[in-house]
């Protein structure tokens, strides 16, 4: 079974999934639109600093070419070593240093292999460890010569006003003139650049610039770290993590931004790329399971044939930025679908108020206080439309229901009045009793005190189930057949069978007369005869008028009656004819299993035969008593048997119809239990089937005690009674007079078959003098001082 959740939740979260779909749409395409234009600006940061690295070689190249081609005239630096004259060189190389920090050093190198350098001390950290110079050195001056001692390194350590501070001479195996900067020097006239190597002074990379001095066979060079050039490429990194790297096409690192490992090898996904020809495009690759962007570019043979620049950033570096827009974004549209519920909210009230109002109008229908329901008020058209038309569907039901309610009261009374035509032995008892019961009902409910005081029929409802109940007490007697109902003698069945023994008692009769006459043909007196025959005519007069008697039934039937009953039934006679021709089926299915005796043959005046006892066909004992009905049943349908019926002790009727007459209460019951009763209408089979109950359990179908009877089912067994003690249109016997019935019911009240204080109500109320007035007949009306029954 589906959860029920109310139209608001319903329409605030289906808001909130529209929105969120809307808005996981929208994250998801800025999501797609951000990782594309953090690739495109990635890539285009990655071309902008290529550019700008380009430039700084590109501006240092012409720093350190301008240098050369600026300091070569100088005379003095064709000057051996040795030429104290190096003075003025030295002060020159020093003011060309100072103007950019990357300059290492400044040098000479001559075709004999001397050599003269200017170190600029500050250019490197542990340059003053590396040359053992004293602290304060801030220029050192190598000297490489040929002397009488041999190859000499002479360094002269000057402070910054070009001081000598100390100097010192080692042996060297040094000479310029070996060099390959010197080498590709003399190959060109114009200024040349070595490739990138490991300057073993100082342990870092670098490039050497030279120039063979115009005039001379002297070669001018200056040596460049590329420290400058890591700290450009560190400044260029996009995160701790991102790495920038030139390099050259076998892997060596010529400039890193790592400044802490510059010399280790580029990694090998960078030169995947070189040897897949996939360089200017921005590559994705997994490293350690992340997620890594990539890209190398060719940097035009500025530094060197084949050098290329590197770079590799974390993914989630790259795309940070971006993805906090994009949470920023989701809280933006979390927060305002936070602000919205309020608006929702409003908005939602303004449907569901309408809606509310409209159940509450549903409830009412639900209810049938179809007087009740009005047209809400709401400016939404089609709520508008709809309490119109829950208006219009509440008349229609309305008009339907009572035409319904109209129909069903017809059927009813008109099964009542079917009933009552059914038998004058019931005359109008249908139709009256209800008038009986409502009447008491109605003044047991206006009273406000007393036992009654809690006893209400809160609505129309509960009245209409009252009555309805009522009419229908006796809706049972539809299956009881009218013979027993109407049964005036003990013999009658479909007709009064006591016409069958009239004719048997005329057989008998004239057997006396035959009798007579062959007595007197064979000689016998004639008188004696006579008088023989007149006797036991009339003897046979007198059996036949005291069987007539006995089957009206009206006085006790003693002992000594019914034994006489026997004595007359066993005269016989001769039947010369078969009783088992021109049966119906059901006479047939009497006989079947009893052996035909031949004819002629000798039967009794009067008989109780096994064809007499009719079967109880399909009872089911145990459904029966699982009903609480209590009754007790014969074990026969009915039993036709003559001397059966002509000795019933008091009135016509034998046990087996005794219970047939008694079970159209239990019939009722039955059938009024099979219905299916609307809402407050299912009390009508205890109404209708309590009405021959009694207070103390002596009454029928459930013998019922005092608690187990409503104050409405206690009304009927009144109302039952009071109608039956006054009715006067029963054929069998006349109305009691008003006196005569409550005198009757004083003492049923006494004996607890009736409710002594609705008996009492029923007096002091006036019901019992309303109801006589409208229908008992003048004679029927006579005084009762209800103060003695009080």
């Amino acid at each position: 079974m589906f959860r029920l959740i109310s139209i608001r939740v319903n329409i605030l979260t289906n808001f909130m999934i529209v929105i969120g779909l809307i808005a996981v749409s929208l994250l998801g395409m800025q999501y797609f639109f951000s990782q594309r234009l953090a690739k495109s600006a990635t890539h285009k940061s990655f071309v902008q600093t290529a550019r700008q690295v380009t430039q700084h070689i590109q501006a240092r190249d012409a720093l350190a070419k301008n240098m050369l081609y600026l300091t070569e005239f100088y005379p003095e630096l064709t000057l051996l070593p040795t030429d104290p004259r190096h003075g003025n060189t030295i002060e020159r190389f020093a003011v060309n240093m100072q103007r950019s920090a990357h300059i290492y050093a400044m040098y000479i190198g001559h075709p004999n292999g001397d050599f003269f350098e200017v170190v600029n001390m500050e250019s490197a950290a542990g340059l003053h460890a590396h040359f053992k110079a004293p602290p304060e050195t801030r220029w050192a001056i190598i000297k490489i010569f040929d002397s009488p001692q041999g190859r000499v390194r002479q360094l002269d350590f000057l402070n910054n006003a070009l001081q000598l501070i100390s100097t010192r001479s080692e042996s060297s195996e040094y000479r310029a003139n070996e060099r390959p900067w010197f080498k590709q020097a003399y190959q060109s006239d114009q200024v040349v650049r070595t490739d990138p190597y490991l300057f073993s002074n100082l342990q870092q990379k670098g490039i050497t610039f030279a120039k063979v001095i115009n005039g001379s066979q002297a070669v001018l060079a200056i040596d460049l770290t590329l420290q400058r050039l890591n700290a450009l490429l560190y400044e260029q990194k996009f995160g701790p993590s991102s790495e920038v790297v030139m390099f050259g096409r076998d892997g060596s690192i010529i400039a890193s931004s790592d400044l802490q490992t510059p010399d280790e090898k580029i990694n090998a996904f960078l030169i995947q790329v070189l040897e897949k020809d996939q360089t200017d495009h921005l590559l994705r690759y997994k490293e350690h399971g992340e997620d890594w962007f990539a890209m190398v570019t060719t940097l035009s043979n500025e530094i060197s044939a084949d050098t290329h620049l590197g770079f590799a950033i974390d993914a989630d570096v790259m795309l940070k930025p971006y993805h906090e827009k994009i949470l920023y974004s989701l809280a933006i549209a979390v927060i305002f679908l936070i602000l919205t519920m309020p608006l929702i909210f409003y908005t939602t009230a303004r449907i569901v108020r309408p809606i509310k109002e409209l159940m509450l109008q549903n409830d009412k229908i639900k209810e049938r206080h179809f007087d009740e329901v009005t047209p809400i008020k709401t400016r939404i058209a089609e709520l508008m439309d709809l309490s119109d038309s829950l208006v219009s569907m509440t008349k229609s039901i309305q008009a339907y229901q009572e035409a319904q309610a109209e129909l069903m009261d017809s059927f009813i009374k008109l099964i009542a009045d079917a009933i009552d035509a059914k038998s004058p032995y019931t005359g109008g008892h249908c139709q009256r009793v209800p008038e009986v019961a409502m009447m008491l009902a109605k003044a047991a409910n206006a009273v406000d005190d007393g036992p009654f005081k809690n006893f209400r029929f809160d609505d129309d409802e509960a009245w209409r189930e009252f009555e309805i109940g009522a009419w229908l007490h006796d809706c049972g007697k539809v299956t009881t057949p009218e013979y027993v109902v109407d049964k005036a003698t003990k013999l009658e069945t479909i007709h009064n069978r006591i016409h069958v023994i009239r004719t048997r008692f005329e057989v008998i009769w004239r057997d006396m007369e035959i009798e007579a006459y062959e007595r007197r043909f064979h000689g016998e007196d004639e008188k004696q005869v006579m008088a023989w025959k007149q006797e036991a005519h009339q003897a046979l007069l007198d059996e036949f008028a005291f069987i007539a008697e006995c089957n009206i039934g009206g006085e006790f039937m003693s002992q000594e009656k019914q034994k006489r009953i026997k004595n007359i039934a066993g005269r016989t006679w001769i039947r010369h004819f078969s009783d088992r021709i021109g049966l119906s089926d059901a006479e047939l299915l009497q006989v079947e299993g009893i052996e035909e005796i031949p004819v002629p043959a000798v039967e009794q005046l009067m008989s109780d035969k096994p064809e007499h006892l009719v079967k109880r066909l399909n009872f089911d004992e145990e459904a029966y008593h699982n009903q609480g009905f209590k009754l007790d049943v014969p074990e026969f349908l009915y039993n036709h048997g003559e001397i059966y019926n002509l000795c019933i002790e008091k009135g016509t009727l034998t046990p087996e119809e005794r219970f047939k007459i008694n079970e159209h209460v239990i019939m009722s019951i039955k059938m009024l239990e099979r219905l299916p009763y609307p809402e407050k209408m299912e009390q009508i089979p205890e109404y209708a089937g309590t009405h021959h109950e009694t207070l103390i359990g002596t009454g029928y179908p459930r013998r019922l005690h005092k608690d187990d009877l409503s104050i409405p089912a206690r009304i009927m067994v009144i109302a039952d009674i009071f109608e039956a003690l006054t009715a006067s249109d029963r054929p069998y016997k006349k109305g009691k007079t008003l006196s005569q019935a409550i005198r009757i019911m004083g003492f049923m009240k006494k004996d607890e078959h009736i409710d002594a204080e609705l008996f009492e109500l029923f007096l002091t109320s006036g019901v019992y003098l309303e109801y006589a007035k409208r229908y008992l007949k003048p004679e029927q009306l006579d005084e009762v001082k209800i103060e003695s029954y009080q």
